[in-house]
């Protein structure tokens, strides 16, 4: 059971995932408050949560704003922005802060409940498909060469990326490329060492940040 906490201000949405989450055989919901102060306030170490459903717009603290207060105390916790915001600002500085993922609010739940499997077991960074359009969009050039400093990676360590700021799982990724799992593993544990990150949250972030510059051969 993946334990997941909200916190949204809408009273009616609140406590309509909630009611969802706890109909449903893989997810339950633990917490719901309506800001990020009321989160840290009752946040309990000893709960086990691994999702947090974040909204950006909530009165006091912003959630984006609320993000490093929130991993201060719960470093492990994987938050995903859910929102009705589309402004690339905002998935920008989101992503930025240590977001796992961005979704609009006018998913189904079937759709978020399976945003949030990803998310904890298959280790996917999520986004709307419409957030994923305008961030690849915005983003993503034509190229096939990555250059960091004096680092560079293969193509196929570029396809990699490509796909981890898609949100795609590792599976995904694999059957998109057409190698094993462990291909993949092996491919993100050199991108990792060659971008000096530990993450996949710090390699999109650096994607997005323009640190990862896009060359021909």
């Amino acid at each position: 059971m993946i334990k997941v906490a909200i916190i949204e201000d809408n009273i009616n949405l609140r406590d309509r995932l909630k009611n969802l989450m706890e109909q449903s055989d893989r997810l339950d919901c633990l917490l719901a408050v309506d800001s990020v102060e009321k989160f840290l306030r009752y946040y309990d170490k000893t709960s086990g949560l691994d999702i947090l459903l974040l909204d950006i717009g909530l009165p006091g603290m912003s959630g984006i704003k609320g993000i490093p207060h929130i991993h201060k105390i719960a470093p492990d916790l994987d938050i995903v922005i859910l929102t009705v915001h589309q402004d690339p600002d905002k998935i920008f500085n989101s992503i930025c802060a240590g977001a796992m993922g961005y979704l609009l609010k006018d998913l189904s739940f079937g759709e978020l409940e399976n945003h949030i499997i990803s998310v904890k077991e298959k280790g996917g960074s999520v986004l709307s498909p419409k957030i994923a359009r305008r961030v690849l969009r915005h983003f993503q050039g034509g190229n096939n060469t990555i250059k960091n400093n004096k680092t560079e990676l293969t193509k196929k360590e570029v396809q990699v990326v490509r796909f981890l700021v898609d949100g795609l799982s590792y599976q995904k990724v694999a059957d998109q490329i057409g190698i094993t799992l462990d291909g993949v593993r092996y491919h993100v544990k050199n991108i990792y060492k060659k971008l000096q990150v530990r993450s996949k949250a710090q390699v999109v972030k650096k994607y997005l940040e323009g640190d990862i510059d896009f060359e021909d051969y």
